[in-house]
């Protein structure tokens, strides 16, 4: 995992909601049509694919949103950073389904 993807980096001026409007009704399509979300691995797929897919998605999430979307990774228990507010994204490894479940699961955390 890349260090700048870490939710404990930012900085009040990233993850002020005021600073960053943000629609939740429309955050399933718009994730769907990331690139990342044409290339979903497979539940067969390894931790190092699984890993580079989500780091994929959370670079494809701030282009388009802002760095304020890191935080979708902070997980409550063991998970891609542990110990934040995110219960619908666990870790690459858990989180990861059928393309269907991925990218709804995405988008619920990015809503949370």
């Amino acid at each position: 995992m890349i260090s700048d993807l870490r939710p404990g980096h930012l900085t009040w001026d990233e993850v002020d909601p005021a600073r960053h409007p943000f629609d939740p009704s429309s955050a399933a399509q718009v994730v769907a049509s990331l690139g990342p979300a044409r290339r979903v691995p497979g539940q067969d797929a390894g931790r190092d694919e699984d890993d580079l897919w989500a780091d994929a998605m959370s670079y494809a999430l701030v282009a388009r949103y802002g760095r304020w979307v890191l935080g979708r990774r902070w997980s409550h228990d063991e998970g891609d950073f542990d110990g934040g507010p995110v219960g619908a994204w666990c870790c690459p490894g858990h989180s990861i389904g059928t393309p269907e479940e991925t990218i709804a699961r995405v988008a619920e955390a990015l809503c949370e």
